[in-house]
C-alpha cells in the first residue's frame, strides 16, 4: 500500500523508508509539515501516514488537527512517530486525532506490526464504507417507492380540488396519505404517522397503504349490491384489530375521511392523529376534535362526526411535523403559528394554501433539520 512520511530527519526518514519499501509498500516521502499537509490534499493520497511530531514550518501535531478538522469520508490512518514518549504527550497526541504512535528510536518489526494493523483498519473501513453506501442506495430506492404512493390526479368534477406536501425527515419516512374514490360521488382520503422514522416505520405506513385500498374490502363492501362505504370509524376500528401494538411493537396514529362531493359532508374518524382544520370561507377557523387512542391499543372508541362543508371551504389535514417544527431557540412551530398562517392564506388557492404552510414552518426552522416528517393534504369545496 501507499504510505506516507513525514520527517524532517534524513537518517530516520531513510530508515522508514527502507524498512517500508522491504515490506512491499510504495512510500511517498516529505520533509516538514507543511509538505506532507500539501501531499495530503491531493486526490490520490495515501490513506496510511508516519507523521513525525516535531517539524520545521508546521509540526505534526498541527498537520494531524487540519487533517481532523476536515470533513472526509476517507479519513487516513495516522501514526505519530516521535521522542516524546511521555504519558501527557501520548494523550496530547492520541486526543488530537493520531491513531495509533510509535516513538524513537523505533524497531522495525513494531513498526511493521503497527503498519499491519492500520492496514487492516483501512481494508475494515472500507468494507464499512461500501456496506453503508449500499445500505444508502437502498434507502433512497425505498424513499422513490414511497413518494410514488402519493396520491395521483383526482378527478372530482369542478367540486373539489386536493393538494398535498410530503417532506420526510430521512430517505424515506413514516408518514403517508392518499385520496382516492370510493364511488361516483365519495371520495376517502386519509393520513397516517407510524411512531419512530425511518425503515421500519416506512415498511409499516406502506403496508397500510396497501391494506386502505378500496378494492381491499376495508374501505368498500363489494360484496353486497350496491356496494356499502364502510363509515371511517369502523374502517379505523379494523385497523385496530390488524395492527395491533403487540405484534408490530409501533403504534400509529391516523385520521380517515369519506367526502359526500354531492351533498358537501365531510364524515371523519380520528385516531389520535392532528385534528383536521376546516378554514370556512365565511367564519373563522373549525378544529375537527374529536378523536380516539392511537392505532393498536383497542383501548376507547375512535367516534366519528359528519360536518357540513359550503363552498369555498378549505379543509387541511396535517401531521405532527409541522407542529414540532423547530428552530434554532428550541422553539417550535406550535398550534398557534398554524393557525395564524391558515388565517393569512385564507383567500390563498389550495396550491398556494399548502405550499404557503410548508413554507412558514420550514422559513421558521431556517437552517435546523427537520426532527419529523412533515406532510399537508388539503381539499377545498369548489363553487
Amino acid at each position: 500500500m501507499r504510505i506516507l512520511i513525514a520527517e524532517d530527519d534524513f537518517t530516520s526518514r531513510t530508515v522508514l523508508s527502507s524498512v517500508l519499501k522491504k515490506s512491499g509498500h510504495e512510500v511517498v516521502e516529505t520533509v516538514n509539515g507543511v509538505a506532507a499537509w500539501h501531499a495530503l490534499q491531493q486526490p490520490d493520497a495515501p490513506r496510511l501516514v508516519i507523521l513525525d511530531w516535531m517539524m520545521p514550518e508546521m509540526d505534526g501535531l498541527d498537520v494531524l488537527r487540519r487533517v481532523r478538522a476536515q470533513q472526509t469520508d476517507q479519513p487516513p490512518y495516522i501514526i505519530m512517530l516521535t521522542a516524546k514518549g511521555g504519558k501527557a504527550d501520548i494523550i496530547a497526541g492520541l486526543d488530537a486525532g493520531a491513531d495509533d504512535y510509535l516513538t524513537k528510536p523505533f524497531d522495525a518489526g513494531e513498526l511493521r506490526a503497527r503498519i499491519s494493523v492500520g492496514r487492516r483498519m483501512i481494508e475494515m473501513q472500507a468494507k464499512l464504507e461500501d456496506a453503508l453506501q449500499k445500505i444508502n442506495e437502498s434507502f433512497k430506492a425505498a424513499g422513490r417507492i414511497q413518494l410514488s404512493l402519493l396520491p395521483k390526479p383526482l378527478s372530482a368534477g369542478d367540486q373539489v380540488e386536493f393538494a398535498w406536501k410530503f417532506k420526510p425527515c430521512d430517505a424515506v419516512g413514516g408518514d403517508i396519505f392518499n385520496v382516492m374514490s370510493l364511488d361516483a360521488t365519495h371520495i376517502g382520503l386519509y393520513l397516517l404517522d407510524v411512531a419512530g422514522h425511518g425503515l421500519p416505520s416506512a415498511m409499516i405506513s406502506v403496508l397500510v397503504y396497501q391494506i386502505l385500498n378500496p378494492h381491499t374490502g376495508i374501505l368498500v363492501d363489494h360484496t353486497v349490491n350496491p356496494p356499502h362505504i364502510l363509515d371511517p370509524e369502523a374502517v379505523l376500528n379494523i385497523l385496530d384489530r390488524e395492527f395491533p401494538l403487540m405484534r408490530f411493537k409501533r403504534h400509529f396514529t391516523i385520521v380517515y375521511a369519506v367526502l359526500d362531493i354531492v351533498s358537501n359532508t365531510l364524515t371523519y374518524s380520528n385516531a389520535a392523529h392532528c385534528s383536521p382544520i376546516i378554514i370556512s370561507c365565511k367564519n373563522d377557523l373549525r378544529i375537527l376534535t374529536v378523536s380516539g387512542t392511537v392505532i393498536g391499543v383497542n383501548a376507547f372508541a375512535f367516534g366519528q362526526e359528519t360536518v357540513m362543508l359550503a363552498p369555498g371551504d378549505k379543509v387541511v389535514f396535517l401531521s405532527d411535523g409541522v407542529f414540532e417544527s423547530g428552530n434554532a431557540a428550541n422553539e417550535l412551530f406550535g398550534e398557534e403559528r398554524l393557525y395564524q398562517t391558515l388565517r393569512e392564506l385564507r383567500s390563498a388557492t389550495i396550491d398556494d394554501l399548502v405550499q404557503g404552510i410548508y413554507s412558514k414552518v420550514t422559513g421558521f426552522a431556517e437552517s435546523q433539520p427537520a426532527a419529523d416528517d412533515i406532510s399537508i393534504l388539503a381539499f377545498e369545496i369548489k363553487d
